[in-house]
């Protein structure tokens, strides 16, 4: 009897697994979350740190929509003008409502302000941060920054908004007195054979072009507005003499006005000269020396036979190390190049101060060592060592032979 009732679950355990599988298989149910603006300019963050985390808890839903007359039960505490975000079926996101007034006990008047119109049974959830982040953004209003900062004092985001309200405030109230006060002044920070003067430099404060240096290069930036939340700010130079030689950031705090202090250290923007070295047919010639005169240094040629010189070495006192490594200045030059087994050639440039400036290429002629006859000997050799097949050869300076 056992074995007969073992024998009929067996043979029906096996029926269900082939209805099983030949059954279709059923489809896969999505549920699509809702999903909030991505914040301009700011990249992926790890789960971890986002600042919106319970982002699509519902607060309350549309009981009744014709127009712009909108009515809906909302739990817990709102806020005139508060801004509500409304999803539909699929937990699809439709728009944006404010709250206009409250009706009755946790009965509220809506106003659509984004999106499709509402219906009846749509849900409403809370703006996140990063949704109202990007909203004032986008608006670039100084009420919208101001209730952002109001409405949600430990943001993430609070440093991107109270920069960009600073940028707002000071292209429409600069100056402001009084106001808070950035003094200084620039610094040469690397050694030149010539004076170069430091005043008629514009700074720049954040994005804005806003003072010019003076004598002895130093400036005052008067009249910048009260801040709502502490910024910090880059200060630069556009002048193309100059180049900043390390970020400086100016902090300036909110609610008052203060006086700040900040150096400015600058370097010369280099002269450049480029170029290459090529054969009589056009081809790169790597590893050729390159220098010029008057002497600024020696570089090698690269794989391409392309060349750059933005530096010279000036020869100095013990006291100084021997040799000052500084920036070279523009003027009129004759560079050299030179490889063994090719002649020495030259071209002239006449290079701009602060700029790049192409060197035409230097051709070399391939020269064939071993085909100079061998002169007898007790000659002068002497008389028989030449530079070069065309005799061109550097004033002071060049490859060394016989090496």
């Amino acid at each position: 009897m056992a074995d007969r009732f073992r024998c009929s679950w067996c043979a029906a355990l096996a029926v269900v697994v082939l209805l099983a599988a030949a059954a279709p298989a059923p489809a896969a149910i999505k549920i699509r979350k809702p999903v909030p603006d991505r914040l301009p300019g700011q990249g992926h963050q790890p789960r971890a740190s986002r600042p919106d985390r319970g982002e699509g808890r519902f607060v309350g839903s549309v009981v009744f929509a014709r127009g712009d007359q909108v009515v809906a039960e909302i739990g817990g505490q709102t806020r005139d003008r508060e801004r509500l975000i409304v999803f539909g079926a699929g937990m699809r996101r439709r728009g944006a409502v404010v709250v206009v007034k409250a009706l009755g006990d946790g009965v509220f008047l809506l106003r659509p302000v984004e999106g499709a119109l509402p219906r009846p049974g749509d849900r409403l959830g809370r703006e996140s941060e990063r949704e109202a982040a990007a909203r004032v953004l986008r608006a670039n209003r100084e009420e919208d920054y101001r209730e952002f900062l109001d409405r949600f004092p430990k943001s993430a985001y609070r440093p991107r908004i109270g920069r960009e309200l600073f940028r707002l405030r000071l292209r429409q109230r600069y100056p402001t007195f009084p106001g808070t006060t950035i003094e200084g002044r620039l610094v040469l920070v690397e050694a030149v054979d010539r004076e170069v003067p430091l005043d008629q430099v514009l700074l720049k404060l954040d994005r804005f072009v806003i003072a010019r240096t003076g004598g002895g290069g130093r400036f005052r930036i008067d009249g910048i507005p009260k801040l709502d939340e502490p910024v910090k700010v880059t200060l630069s130079v556009r002048d193309p003499r100059f180049r900043v030689a390390e970020e400086v950031r100016v902090s300036l705090p909110a609610d008052r006005d203060t006086e700040v202090s900040v150096d400015l250290p600058v370097r010369i923007t280099p002269t450049v000269l480029a170029g290459r070295v090529v054969d009589a047919r056009g081809g790169a010639v790597a590893g050729a020396e390159v220098w010029t005169h008057p002497y600024t240094m020696e570089v090698l040629s690269g794989e391409d036979g392309s060349f750059r010189i933005s530096r010279r070495k000036r020869l100095a006192g013990a006291e100084d190390g021997g040799a000052v490594d500084e920036p070279l200045f523009g003027g009129t030059y004759e560079v050299y190049a030179y490889r063994q087994g090719y002649g020495v050639n030259r071209v002239t440039v006449d290079a701009d101060s602060f700029e790049e400036n192409p060197v035409e290429p230097v051709r070399l002629e391939r020269y064939d060592p071993a085909a100079e006859p061998v002169p007898e000997l007790g000659v002068d050799l002497g008389r028989h060592l030449q530079l070069s097949p065309t005799g061109v050869g550097p004033q002071g300076g060049g490859p060394r032979l016989n090496r």
